[in-house]
């Protein structure tokens, strides 16, 4: 093992430390992506498109079902910025009916110069949360993710791990910015029919915490996900 993936598996281990206990509740989450540029020329060739349907299973029914849509805007080869717009039909705490939810987003990438086939980008994204029978409030979520340059066989199998840490002001807790969510995801990607090109998929492990705002308690989640993405 060379030095570069030895600083890849240490990276992956302090990601996950602490990530370790048992989580009682176990998900799965399924997402489907297409997105890309709208024209290839001219003056409006910066301009992206994406729209993302997921839906989220515990081990008996569907927890989650969400839509996102966006408008993009890369400003450089290492910027871009997201407008957009995502609908949430959830259940409070995974029980009861689907409570509705617009959620507008605007999200900020960041990707650095690939340094010894390793490739950061960071993710702000700012997230105006509008429940049913709740007050709005904002959230901030912040993601830093670490990808390679690797390609196994011919279907371009590579490793990625993220970090993304979310923060809400919420009108009803006397904190500003409360830390109240964490996600430690590894996994790996791959093109699943190495002729299709532009269709990539990612499967994943993640812990998820999470901390209401009447208990300093983290409750834990185990989630195993699948994702698949197609560029046009």
């Amino acid at each position: 093992m060379n030095m570069t993936k030895k600083t890849v598996a240490a990276l992956a281990a302090v990601l996950f430390a602490g990530s370790a206990a048992m989580a009682v509740n176990n998900q799965f989450w399924l997402k489907q992506t297409i997105e890309g540029q709208i024209v290839e020329e001219g003056v409006w060739s910066p301009l992206r498109v994406k729209s993302e349907i997921e839906e989220k299973f515990d081990e008996s029914r569907i927890v989650d079902q969400e839509t996102l849509i966006q408008l993009g805007w890369k400003l450089n080869p290492y910027l871009s910025v997201y407008l957009g717009d995502r609908w949430v039909y959830e259940r409070s705490k995974g029980k009861g009916k689907m409570r509705a939810e617009q959620r507008p987003t605007f999200d900020v990438y960041v990707t650095f110069p690939e340094f010894a086939t390793l490739k950061f980008d960071f993710r702000s994204r700012f997230e105006y949360r509008d429940k049913h029978g709740s007050d709005a409030y904002m959230r901030y979520r912040e993601r830093l993710r670490l990808r390679t340059s690797w390609s196994v066989t011919d279907f371009k199998i590579s490793p990625y791990a993220f970090e993304e840490m979310f923060f809400s002001d919420k009108t009803d807790t006397d904190r500003a910015d409360l830390f109240d969510r964490s996600r430690a995801q590894i996994g790996l990607s791959f093109r699943p029919v190495p002729s299709l090109k532009n269709l990539s998929c990612n499967i994943y492990y993640m812990v998820q915490h999470d901390m209401t705002n009447h208990s300093s308690t983290w409750t834990p989640t185990n989630v195993y996900g699948l994702e698949c993405t197609w560029k046009f």
